[in-house]
């Protein structure tokens, strides 16, 4: 995830009481977010006159039969393009291609960048049917070999590291649901279940103007979370929206990334604020948002995912309830940096954006919460403040706001 897109559902790791319990099953805490990535192969001896290396046209001939080969479910034709003398090579091809299939494809294509000797360096885009609206464009690569006067693949890139993706794990299935994919091990079903039951209420406050439905992903372990998510330390992570950036540097496709250890140890109301508050981030393409105040998009999120749950603030805000109890009001809005993974106040950063959401939406409609939050991505908070709510500050009235509800 970039620095600067709306930050991960996280639960810190303190001693005290508040949204983590509150969403937990039980004391224990969330930990992980979703990953992918698969083995590679360790660097090896070149074959026998490989060093020359083939032409970037023999290349994609094979690259085509493996496309079609994809999208036509047909094995036969894909391991056609796999040398027989590289039997680890081989078995990994097969659990690639195993896992490939169970996967809902409306497109996979794969182009040559860059051919140097017997290294291909690839561009697989894809795009999940009835889900992606775009592709999602990835680095990957490849080894060729001689074979009867041709050329097979041979081996993967060695040293060389393809993009991580679900299909890297052999296991990996997927689960359709009315509004939702998700790809992954695990209870996807629940997830699944989770998600369409989220879509309409994040739709009665955003509108019907986004695509009302998502793809979320779940790994089996930890370490194919942390690939995915790019090698950063994960703990404390439930879940997190994402759009990496293609390899061609285009906009990716949403994702929905679900923490496989966190999710069993969340309640029925913390699977029920989770999903909600990432979907909402879906919806407004919050994923890469730079522009908007970083407490209007987790704000807006959790304003989302709280609103029909009948959750008391104090109880939902137990962290920041205990500061204002003591007297200690915050002496502004949260800022970026407060959202940072492992900020000294991030939960209470959560709850202060939270409440400032809620207070508007309560004193001037949902409709005007959701116009600032548009507005205030295309010009300076003040002025969408002062456009939208005919007010340039809500320092005070949100400061006098936590003591009537916290208090």
């Amino acid at each position: 995830m970039e620095a600067d897109a709306p930050g991960p559902f996280a639960f810190p790791a303190h001693s005290g009481c508040g949204r983590r319990d509150l969403l937990l099953a039980g004391l224990a805490g969330a930990a992980g977010l979703l990953g992918l990535g698969g083995c590679r192969s360790a660097p090896r001896e070149k074959p026998p006159g490989a060093a020359a290396g083939p032409g970037r046209a023999e290349v994609e001939a094979l690259l085509e039969a493996r496309s079609r080969a994809v999208l036509e479910h047909d094995a036969a034709r894909f391991l056609a393009t796999v040398h027989s003398d590289e039997p680890g090579f081989r078995a990994r091809q097969e659990e690639l291609f195993t896992a490939l299939s169970r996967l809902p494809f409306a497109m996979w294509r794969e182009h040559v960048t860059q051919v140097e000797g017997p290294l291909a360096t690839l561009r697989l885009a894809y795009r999940y049917r009835g889900f992606d609206t775009g592709d999602v464009v990835l680095t990957t690569y490849l080894e060729l070999g001689r074979a009867d006067g041709g050329w097979l693949f041979t081996g993967d890139g060695g040293d060389k590291e393809d993009a991580p993706e679900s299909w890297a794990d052999p296991d990996v299935r997927a689960v359709r649901g009315e509004s939702c994919l998700v790809v992954g091990r695990g209870p996807l079903e629940q997830v699944a279940d989770r998600l369409d039951r989220c879509v309409p209420a994040v739709t009665a406050v955003v509108g019907s103007g986004w695509a009302r439905r998502a793809v979320a992903l779940l790994p089996g372990d930890a370490d194919r979370a942390e690939a995915l998510a790019g090698g950063r330390p994960l703990e404390g992570i439930a879940a997190a929206p994402t759009a990496t950036p293609n390899a061609d540097g285009s906009r990716g496709q949403d994702r929905i990334l679900v923490s496989p250890e966190g999710w069993p140890r969340l309640n029925a109301l913390g699977r029920r604020v989770v999903l909600t508050h990432e979907l909402t981030h879906v919806a407004m393409g919050s994923a890469g948002d730079d522009r908007t105040p970083m407490w209007l998009v987790e704000g807006f999120a959790d304003h989302v995912a709280y609103r029909d749950t009948g959750t008391p603030p104090a109880a939902a805000a137990r962290e920041l309830a205990e500061e204002v109890a003591r007297g200690e009001l915050p002496g502004g809005l949260p800022s970026r940096a407060d959202f940072a993974t492992g900020a000294p106040r991030l939960s209470q950063a959560y709850q202060e954006a939270w409440l400032a959401c809620r207070m508007v939406a309560g004193r001037y409609g949902e409709d005007r919460l959701l116009r600032l939050y548009r507005e205030a991505g295309r010009r300076s908070e003040r002025e969408a403040l002062h456009e939208v709510l005919g007010v340039t500050d809500l320092t005070g009235p949100w400061r006098a706001y936590l003591r009537e509800e916290l208090g």
